[in-house]
C-alpha cells in the first residue's frame, strides 16, 4: 500500500511537460497529491508534537519544583504515564508514518514517475532533433531532471513544511507563556528573514552558475568519451588538455562561488543562533528573577533556542537543496521540456500501404538556413518501381529519404504514400512500413535477437532466415564478455564489438525481417568486401522485387540496374533515366560515372606529384 500508491510507468505519451519548475512539480505529481497531502498533515502533525513537548517540558520543571515528592505519584501519576506512553508509542509512530509518507510513499514513486515521463516524451522527439545535442547529455537531463523534481518536491514536504510549523507552533507556546517573549523571538525572526531575502538570490545565482558550469562539463565528457578515436587522430593532445582544464577550471570556480555563499550563510546563522539563545534565555532569566514567569519559562527558552537554531540552520539547508534542485530541473527542463519538433497530429490514423506509391511534391527542406537540402523538389516513384538516388555530396539524397521517414517535417510541400499525406499518419505506423538499411550500420547495446527483430517477442525461424540471405553466418559463433552465444550475444555499444562488415549483415539481417513493402537502402552494402556484397547481391534483387525501392549510392554501378535513376544537384532533380539512357545524354550522370575513381563517386583522380589542388572546396555534408 505505501510503496505503490500509484503505477509510476503509466502508459501513453502524455503532454508536453511545463517549462517551469512549478508548473512541471504540480503537472507532474498530480498522481501523488493525495499522498502529498497526507504527508503535509502528517509532518505538521509531528512538527506540533516537538513544540508541544518542550512546552510541556518547561511545566514539568515547574511542576517538579512545586509538588510535594511525597504526593506527586499519587496526584500527577495517571498524567505522567499518559505522556510516557505518547511519548514512547504515539510519537515514534507518527514519525515513522512520516518518514514513510515521504522517503517510500512519495520520493521511491516520484522520482521514477518523473523520469518515466520524460523519457516517453523525449524518445517521440525527431531524429534530427537528437543529431543537433548530445546523446549523453539528454539522457543525464532526463534522469536527474527526475532526481531534481523529487528532491525539489521532498525539500517542500519534508523540510519546509516541517520548520514553518515548528517555528509558529514556538511562537504559538512563547506567547502563551508570556507574550513578552515574542521580543526576542521575533527580532530573530525578522533578522533570519532578512538574511535569506540577502542570501537566497545570490545562492540562486550561484546555484544556476554552477548547473550551467556542471553542464558544460558535462557535454565535454560525452563528446570525449563518445569520440575519443576521432580525437586520438587529431593529435595535439596538449591543446586538447589545455581546453579540457579551462572547463574543469570553470566548474571549480562555479563550485567555489557556491561554497562561498554558503560559508557566508552557516557563519550568519551560528551569529543569530547565539543571539537568539542569549535573548531568550536572558530575556527570561530577567523575567523569572522579577517574578514574572516561572523557572520552567527559562528551561523552555533554553531547549526553544537551540532547537529553534538547529531548526533555521536545517530551513537554510533545505533551502540550499531546494535551489540546487530547482536549478538542476530548469537546465533539464530546456531539454526535455521542448516541444515536439515532428509531432504526431490529434486525428493521425495508422498508415495502410496497398502498393508503395510515393509522390514528392514542390518540396523544400533546408534545416532552417535558407539553403541546402531539397528545394521544391517534384519526384513521383510508381508502386513497385525501383529508384536509384545519386549525386554529389550536398545534393539532398539523404534529406529525401529523411523526410519520407519523417525525421524531419517538409518546410513547405507534401509527401505522400498511396496518396496519404505523410503528416497525416502515425510515425510508428509510417515507419513499419519502411525497411531502411543505411551506410552506417548503427547497433543498439543488445542482443543480435533485439537488433533484428526488436524487444518483445521474435520469431527466430524468420531471424534465421534473415541472417542466411544477409549471408550472416558468423552469429552462429559469436560470443560476449557476459558468455550469452549466437542470437543472445550482445553486441556493444553501437556494434562496437563486431566489425563493419558484420554490422552491416546483421542491418540487412533487419531489413528483410521486417518485409516492408518500402525499402530505403543508403550505400547497403558499402562496408562489405567484394566477396560479401557479390554473396548478397542476388539476395538483394529478390528481396528488392515486388517492393517500391529508393537505392542511394555513391558507387554507381550498385544502381545501374534499377528502373530509373534520379540524379539530384542542389536540391533538385538535373536529370532521371535509366543507366543507359543518361549516359547517352552526356549530362551530369555522365560526368559523374567518368569522374569515378575506385568505384566510389564525387572523387577526382588524383593529381601528379606537384600539381596544383582544386580551386575550391569540395562539398561533404548532406
Amino acid at each position: 500500500m505505501f510503496s505503490d500508491p500509484v503505477n509510476p510507468f503509466p502508459s501513453g505519451n502524455g503532454s508536453t511537460p511545463a517549462a517551469g519548475v512549478r508548473r512541471f512539480l504540480f503537472q507532474e505529481f498530480r498522481p501523488l497529491r493525495p499522498v502529498v497531502l497526507i504527508a503535509v498533515l502528517t509532518t505538521i502533525v509531528c512538527a506540533s508534537i516537538e513544540v508541544w513537548l518542550i512546552g510541556y517540558a518547561g511545566r514539568l520543571v515547574d511542576m517538579l519544583a512545586a509538588a510535594d515528592p511525597a504526593t506527586l505519584w499519587s496526584v500527577r501519576g495517571p498524567e505522567l504515564l499518559a505522556v510516557a506512553a505518547f511519548v514512547l508509542l504515539a510519537r515514534p509512530a507518527l514519525m515513522l508514518l512520516g518518514e514513510v509518507l515521504d522517503d517510500i510513499t512519495f520520493r521511491a514513486n516520484a522520482r521514477p514517475l518523473a523520469r518515466w515521463r520524460a523519457h516517453r516524451y523525449v524518445s517521440r522527439q525527431s531524429v534530427g532533433w537528437f543529431r543537433d545535442d548530445l546523446a549523453g547529455r539528454i539522457a543525464t537531463w532526463v534522469r536527474d531532471g527526475g532526481d531534481a523534481a523529487a528532491t525539489a518536491a521532498y525539500s517542500v514536504i519534508h523540510t519546509l513544511v516541517f520548520v514553518t510549523a515548528y517555528i509558529a507552533g514556538s511562537v504559538w507556546v512563547m506567547s502563551a507563556i508570556d507574550v513578552r517573549l515574542l521580543l526576542p523571538l521575533g527580532g530573530w525572526i525578522l533578522a533570519y528573514l532578512g538574511l535569506m531575502i540577502l542570501i537566497v538570490p545570490r545562492f540562486r545565482r550561484a546555484s544556476e552558475n554552477l548547473q550551467n558550469a556542471e553542464s558544460a562539463l558535462t557535454g565535454l565528457l560525452v563528446d570525449s568519451y563518445a569520440n575519443v578515436d576521432t580525437l586520438a587522430l587529431l593529435g595535439d593532445a596538449d591543446a586538447r588538455t589545455e581546453h579540457d582544464r579551462r572547463v574543469f577550471a570553470e566548474a571549480r570556480r562555479a563550485h567555489l562561488r557556491l561554497q562561498r555563499v554558503e560559508v557566508t550563510i552557516n557563519s550568519s546563522m551560528m551569529a543569530l543562533g547565539s543571539a537568539l539563545l542569549v535573548g531568550l534565555v536572558g530575556y527570561g532569566i530577567v523575567l523569572w528573577r522579577s517574578d514574572a514567569a516561572p523557572l520552567g519559562l527559562v528551561a523552555a527558552a533554553l531547549a526553544l533556542s537551540f532547537r529553534i537554531t538547529s531548526m533555521a540552520e536545517w530551513l537554510l539547508d533545505a533551502v540550499s537543496s531546494l535551489f540546487g534542485a530547482a536549478g538542476a530541473l530548469r537546465q533539464a527542463l530546456r531539454t526535455i521540456a521542448q516541444p515536439l519538433t515532428v509531432a504526431d497530429k490529434t486525428d493521425a490514423t495508422p498508415l495502410a500501404v496497398r502498393a508503395g506509391a510515393i509522390r514528392f511534391q514542390q518540396v523544400s527542406h533546408h534545416y532552417g538556413r535558407g539553403a541546402g537540402g531539397l528545394d521544391r523538389l517534384d519526384l513521383e516513384i510508381a508502386a513497385g518501381e525501383r529508384v536509384g538516388l545519386v549525386g554529389r555530396s550536398g545534393a539532398g539524397k539523404s534529406t529525401l529519404v529523411g523526410l519520407l521517414l519523417r525525421f524531419h517535417d517538409p518546410e513547405s510541400g507534401t509527401i505522400t504514400v498511396d496518396g496519404a499525406d505523410v503528416t497525416d499518419v502515425t510515425q510508428d505506423s509510417l515507419r513499419e512500413q519502411i525497411a531502411m538499411v543505411a551506410q552506417e550500420a548503427t547497433l543498439l547495446h543488445r542482443s543480435v535477437r533485439e537488433n533484428i527483430a526488436g524487444p518483445g517477442d521474435a520469431d527466430d525461424v524468420r531471424i534465421e532466415l534473415a541472417l542466411a540471405r544477409a549471408s550472416a553466418g558468423f552469429v552462429g559463433s559469436l560470443r560476449d564478455a557476459d558468455g550469452r552465444t549466437g542470437l543472445d550475444a550482445h553486441v556493444g555499444e553501437r556494434g562496437v564489438r563486431l566489425s563493419g562488415g558484420q554490422r552491416q549483415r546483421i542491418a540487412l539481417a533487419r531489413a528483410f525481417y521486417r518485409d516492408a513493402p518500402i525499402l530505403v537502402l543508403d550505400e547497403a552494402t558499402s562496408a562489405l568486401d567484394s566477396e560479401s556484397e557479390a554473396a548478397i547481391h542476388d539476395t538483394l534483387g529478390d528481396v528488392m522485387s515486388g517492393r517500391t525501392v529508393i537505392a542511394i549510392a555513391h558507387r554507381l554501378s550498385t544502381i545501374a540496374g534499377m528502373d530509373r535513376i534520379v540524379v539530384l544537384d542542389d536540391g533538385r532533380i538535373a536529370e532521371q533515366g535509366t543507366h543507359a539512357e543518361l549516359l547517352s545524354r552526356g549530362g551530369l550522370y555522365a560526368d559523374l560515372w567518368s569522374r569515378q575513381s575506385g568505384g566510389f563517386l564525387g572523387l577526382d583522380p588524383l593529381p601528379p606529384a606537384g600539381a596544383p589542388g582544386p580551386q575550391s572546396p569540395q562539398r561533404v555534408v548532406e
